[in-house]
């Protein structure tokens, strides 16, 4: 009889060992993908928590400078809602290549729409407050305000909702918490907000209006007054007294020419004269000379200048001044 031939083993061993090597390498292949996923889902989150760190900044930054409409200028108004503007294009910039994977397509959605009502919310605010400032017959712009800050709160919202999207277990969860975004400037009824904003910005000292602010300055005598140990302006003996009257302006915009009066009281027949202003830039001055105003010793007069015809003014209360004085009735002073 003859013996029956047993199966090699190596043969199957030859058959099954492909086999393992294709599995590991199927699984080499997963876990590779699956780290490339998370890092790139990681950097995309490290990314958002960066601009998001940025903006909880700017809302820090916008609360204190609209807690100054009242008193701010034009500039540093512009400059700090320029740099949150800035801000909030680099976030948009992130949305803008779409998120890493799906599990991320919600949280990429609501950042985008965060930072859109954001963005539309500070271009609209800003833009009306200054046309609040620039013209106060202007009624649309409480409305505009309202529908701004109506946005701001809108991109409030929808960042919250964005934190609670993050904290699902479905999401990858971000190296750091993300931060606390605020861009509403105050809490309470939104068209109450806007008419209180709309009267800070046309305050007197507020300097947020394109509005020239002449000033009458100072009045200088000659000859030189000095002031007496009971604050009374006592000027020496003369009978021709000459007044530099000096004009600034405070404004923020160049001046048109103006007109600028100088009257002289206490004698019998008050003396009123009448000189051009020039055109000035913003913290420019000149000085308006009036000369040989006839007075007498021992008299007591009133020299006032004031501009007038002003239709457009920071402040219409510093365009007038008045020095009450004596002429002294010998030589000596």
């Amino acid at each position: 009889m003859l013996d029956t031939a047993k199966p090699k083993r190596r043969s199957l061993s030859r058959f099954l060992w492909p086999v393992v090597v294709t599995a590991a390498a199927v699984v080499a292949v997963v876990v590779s993908g699956a780290g490339t996923d998370t890092r790139a889902e990681l950097d995309y989150l490290g990314e958002m928590h960066d601009h998001a760190t940025a903006l909880s900044l700017g809302g820090d930054t916008l609360r204190v400078v609209i807690s100054r409409l009242s008193r701010i200028d034009r500039d540093e108004l512009v400059t700090a809602t320029d740099a949150i503007g800035a801000d909030l294009a680099a976030a948009m910039e992130l949305t803008d290549s779409g998120p890493p994977s799906p599990s991320l397509v919600a949280a990429d959605a609501l950042y985008r729409e965060a930072v859109e009502a954001w963005t539309v919310g500070l271009s609209g605010f800003t833009s009306a407050v200054l046309a609040a400032a620039d013209d106060p017959a202007n009624t649309v712009v409480v409305d505009n305000i309202a529908n701004s800050l109506n946005e701001l709160r809108s991109g409030d919202r929808l960042y919250l909702e964005l934190v609670q999207e993050l904290e699902r277990d479905e999401v990858p969860e971000p190296v750091a918490p993300m931060p606390e975004v605020l861009m509403m400037p105050a809490e309470g009824e939104i068209f109450s907000i806007s008419q209180a904003y709309v009267e800070a910005a046309r305050a007197v000292n507020s300097g947020l209006a394109l509005r020239p602010g002449l000033m009458v300055s100072s009045i200088v005598s000659n000859p030189l007054w000095r002031v007496s140990p009971h604050e009374q302006a006592v000027m020496p003996a003369t009978e021709v007294a000459n007044f530099s009257v000096v004009v600034t302006n405070v404004g923020n915009v160049v001046s048109e020419q103006q007109l600028i009066n100088l009257s002289l009281l206490g004698a019998a027949e008050p003396v009123v004269g009448q000189e051009r202003v020039r055109p000035l830039e913003p913290g420019e001055q000149t000085a308006i000379q009036f000369t040989d105003l006839a007075v007498e010793t021992g008299g007591v007069y009133e020299v006032i200048a004031e501009l007038v015809e002003l239709t457009n003014d920071v402040d219409f209360e510093d365009n007038r001044l008045a020095v009450t004085f004596t002429v002294n009735e010998d030589e000596a002073g």
